[in-house]
């Protein structure tokens, strides 16, 4: 965490920003709590997108556009000189039954925003609507994102990059409230902040028959048995000690009767790295380790592997000032020093455009009773964590510009 760093060349907020992130708290909350009500699914989000565009239409300032049928693009030149920076928020929900015992509870069976996609959709139209007013001051240009379908592969973020959301942009942040952090904490990283999310599936070959005869087989649940534990020497004897990867097989498919052995055997699983060239060697290494041993069995393995979202890599440059937007300008927080996760996330297709930071706001509150984790039925966060978003938001097109 580089606390030296030199602020003086930035650029103040104006006066004011913190009171009037306070007095539009409760303005914030409703709207995070309409969204709640009213999930849907990732590249579903009609009624979503038509109703944040409703209210960025009603800011005066901004130029609101659809770069894909479900997610929007709202533009605000300032009236000062400086870079475009875009800030991103996701939009979409679950599939989960949501089981929470209040009054913005999901009403839309199976559709639960369980991960705080309606937090961060109100924070960033909070921030919107702040710097909307603030238009004469602001510095550059700001590019809202609110983004379709982050919770399915392919994403919606890549989708927005193709349609040319990024076209211009010098730097581009987002924040995610977190269940693991108390409400006032926030994290922000230099380097790795997310994991890559890759998956593969191994179909094991070998040759059926009956189990009284294993002799005369070629057991491919034998060899399947083996590759479970042979993949993780693919992490412990060909990756530097140093460069975290995961390697998880989380389904074991085959067989159809209890004396049979089957001709073939399929393996699902996934692989999490935070270093983008780590993650490159990773399928060759998988297909050598389960071709040999399957050929060691007199079997033989195909391999499928199927690219995800990358590993999310805050650039330094980007992340110091926002912690010294924390540090300097949000007095009900404080930063605090975290590892990276090793979820993931498609922020990841933004940064491949420009350099970036993905910051983590605390949202968990004891006192509360709100502590169940994201993707969870009963999840919920602190919606005191939602005046902290919206500051970083407000303060960021200020933070990230030099003084001209």
């Amino acid at each position: 965490m580089n606390k030296a760093i030199d602020f003086s060349a930035l650029i103040a907020a104006p006066e004011g920003v913190e009171a009037q992130s306070l007095q539009q708290h409760a303005q914030v909350v409703a709207w995070r709590r309409h969204m709640h009500r009213n999930p849907e699914l990732s590249f579903q989000e009609v009624n979503t997108s038509d109703y944040l565009e409703a209210r960025l239409k009603a800011i005066p300032g901004l130029e609101v556009s659809r770069p894909t049928a479900t997610s929007l693009l709202a533009r605000l030149v300032g009236g000062l000189p400086g870079r475009t920076l875009a800030m991103r928020a996701d939009i979409d929900a679950l599939p989960i039954q949501d089981q929470k015992s209040c009054d913005y509870a999901s009403q839309n069976s199976n559709v639960m925003h369980a991960c705080g996609h309606d937090g961060h959709a109100a924070m960033l139209l909070g921030a919107a609507q702040i710097l909307g007013r603030l238009q004469s001051q602001v510095p550059g240009e700001v590019r809202f994102f609110f983004q379709h379908a982050e919770e399915q592969h392919p994403g919606g973020a890549q989708q927005m990059v193709d349609a040319g959301v990024m076209l211009g942009v010098d730097q581009v942040i987002s924040a995610h409230v977190m269940s693991t952090l108390d409400t006032g904490k926030i994290a922000v990283l230099d380097g790795p902040a997310l994991a890559s999310s890759d998956r593969f599936k191994l179909r094991v070959y070998g040759k059926g028959g009956h189990a009284a005869n294993p002799d005369r087989c070629v057991d491919p649940i034998v060899i399947g048995a083996q590759l479970v534990g042979s993949l993780q020497t693919v992490v412990s004897r060909n990756m530097d000690p140093h460069d975290a990867v995961i390697i998880s097989v989380t389904k074991f498919d085959g067989g159809s009767a209890f004396n049979v052995i089957p001709d073939s055997v399929e393996l699902w699983g996934s692989v999490r790295c935070f270093n983008d060239a780590v993650r490159q060697r990773v399928p060759e290494l998988i297909e050598r380790v389960a071709q040999g041993v399957a050929a060691t069995y007199g079997g033989r393995c195909e391999l499928e592997y199927i690219r995800g979202y990358g590993p999310v890599v805050n650039d330094p440059v980007v992340a110091a000032p926002l912690r010294g937007v924390v540090e300097q300008h949000m007095p009900s927080a404080q930063l605090e020093a975290i590892r990276p996760l090793p979820n993931s996330e498609d922020f990841s297709a933004f940064l491949q455009h420009a350099p970036g930071a993905y910051v983590f706001i605390g949202a968990r509150s004891a006192a509360k009773g709100i502590e169940h984790p994201h993707h969870h039925p009963r999840f919920d966060f602190d919606e005191d964590a939602l005046l902290h978003g919206v500051q970083l938001f407000v303060h960021a097109p200020f933070a990230l510009n030099p003084q001209a």
